[in-house]
């Protein structure tokens, strides 16, 4: 009786352990009253433009802006174990390597990265053809000089109309 017990227990252990494990390495909800950028440092205020890596012991590292985490990314690339960002229409986490982002549209990124992803490369088009951007896949954004994107304004054509602002 004791062993079949402690067989009990033990198969128990081992199952909670194993989905506490599984667990540590998805994204954790952003709470904008209390979240801050692990890369910048300021307060996490829009769902949508916000990413999360999870390092290899579970500890997840959340960021206000895609470009934030690209940064954080490059200089902890081997601590790194799963990556997320939000699907920009339905503010869904989805996996990085699963995603299509666009750079450079009419909509701004907190820090303005202005990387906006997408769960569907039908969807990211379409929302490249009314808003503009470049297309870009998961390596692009992980291979971009994001400070270059971020100091050009938004993307291939930035500094156009920018310095042009400045100059009224």
């Amino acid at each position: 009786m004791m062993r079949k017990l402690f067989c009990v227990i033990l198969l128990l252990f081992v199952i909670v352990a194993g989905c506490s494990s599984q667990d540590a390495f998805k994204p954790q909800p952003i709470d904008t009253n209390v979240d801050g950028c692990d890369e910048c440092h300021m307060g996490i205020q829009d769902v949508k433009a916000s990413s999360e890596v999870i390092l290899k012991d579970g500890t997840p590292k959340k960021f206000d802006d895609i470009g934030c985490m690209v940064l954080f990314i490059k200089d902890h690339e081997e601590e790194v174990a799963n990556v997320f960002v939000h699907d920009y229409l339905t503010s869904e986490w989805i996996d990085m390597n699963n995603a299509v982002f666009i750079q450079g549209s009419k909509i701004k990124s907190p820090m303005n990265y202005d990387f906006v992803a997408f769960s569907f490369a039908e969807e990211a088009k379409a929302f490249q053809a009314e808003n503009g951007g470049e297309l870009y896949t998961p390596g692009d954004v992980l291979k971009a000089d994001v400070q270059a994107l971020k100091d050009a304004g938004h993307g291939s054509d930035a500094g156009v109309g920018h310095e042009a602002e400045h100059n009224m």
